[in-house]
């Protein structure tokens, strides 16, 4: 089972300094279960802003 960020399941990975962030559909019976839905990379400066929220 993967954790949940707003309902939706992700996985976190670091690669080469950047933070790679997979999101996944929600739902019980989706057809590709292990599509990602949406890709974040993140650089070190791109959390710096987030975190100011």
């Amino acid at each position: 089972m993967r954790d949940t960020i707003g309902g939706y399941p992700y996985e976190a990975k670091k690669s080469g300094g950047k933070t790679i962030i997979k999101f996944f559909h929600k739902g019980e019976n989706v057809k590709h279960p292990n599509a990602p839905k949406m890709t974040l990379e993140l650089s070190p400066e791109d959390i710096k802003k987030l975190s100011k929220l």
